[in-house]
């Protein structure tokens, strides 16, 4: 929020107010009247209702540091992922209702806990609350870097808005396939969605900036979750960032599936994935050339 002035600050706060009723926030633009208690498709009403918040040292190392990064989980989502391990808050909408003064304050002790960033996580129905709240924070002197963690599925009308509001991008790639994505998450319009999405994050803040101690001031990384049987499209999906947004951005794949929520039903989907599947993901990553990366180890808890 640094990069634009206060006036203007307030003026995307207030633009992301006007696409709050009706709701027009996310791709799905449900059109859901929220001030008047009208719940959209992600589950959401009028309130942000927030799941978690933690200084949260397991994002990747420029994100996390040595003091965490401020992760707040929003409750609701606009995707149906059937293996989401999330799902307590995301599909069954757990947490806790705030007022924008409430968040206001966690942000504040957040800082005071000296977080690296501040950790949207999931916030696209909640982004004028978010953003209104952290108008307020700034007020109150603070001013650490904003990060939107994002499944990738967002709308470009919504991410202009956020350009200047946003330091870091945090977005998935998470399929190559509408079929997949259709089956699987309940939206079957996400690879292009997510793709003109990703493309406009990567303009508006470039590759990726750390500061003197390692840490993530501006930029994006696109995150990749690999899943059992290829359902991820490793290939295409990493084939296609290399082909359009290049080399030069930096890639998170991630092997920490696991059969959650839904998915012990679903054949395919109930049950890990394996080393080989993980290994043959990370040879991809280095065959297309990305050095930019972070790949987990497959023997540590909660891989492969």
């Amino acid at each position: 929020m640094s990069r634009l002035t206060l006036d203007e600050s307030r003026r995307r706060v207030q633009r992301l107010w006007e696409m709050f009723d009706p709701c027009v926030l996310c791709p799905r633009r449900c059109g859901a009247r929220r001030r008047s208690g009208q719940i959209g498709v992600c589950g959401a009403g009028p309130d942000i209702r927030v799941a978690a918040w933690h200084a949260h040292r397991g994002e990747e190392p420029p994100l996390s540091g040595t003091r965490g990064s401020g992760t707040i989980f929003s409750s609701h989502c606009p995707m149906k992922c059937l293996f989401c391990q999330n799902f307590p808050f995301s599909q069954l909408g757990n947490g806790k209702t705030m007022s924008i003064i409430e968040l206001s304050d966690l942000y504040v002790l957040l800082n005071e806990r000296r977080v690296h960033n501040l950790n949207f996580v999931t916030g696209t129905h909640f982004a004028p609350h978010l953003f209104d709240a952290l108008l307020r924070a700034r007020e109150q002197g603070v001013e650490l870097p904003v990060v939107w963690n994002t499944s990738g599925y967002e709308s470009v009308d919504l991410l202009q808005v956020l350009e200047g509001l946003v330091d870091v991008y945090l977005p998935d790639i998470r399929y190559a396939d509408n079929a997949v994505a259709a089956q699987l998450s309940k939206v079957g319009n996400y690879v292009e969605v997510d793709r003109a999405a990703l493309l406009e994050m990567y303009r508006q803040v470039g590759p990726l900036v750390l500061d003197a101690e390692e840490i993530a001031v501006r930029g994006m990384i696109v995150r990749h979750l690999v899943l059992p049987g290829g359902l991820a499209g490793t290939r295409p999906s990493l084939t296609w960032l290399r082909d359009h947004i290049g080399t030069d951005v930096s890639v998170s794949l991630m092997c920490q599936y696991f059969p959650a929520h839904q998915a012990h039903q679903l054949p395919g989907l109930d049950r890990r994935l394996t080393d080989d599947e993980y290994r043959q993901a990370i040879d991809v990553l280095e065959e297309l050339g990305f050095e930019k990366a972070w790949a987990q180890d497959p023997y540590e808890p909660g891989c492969a």
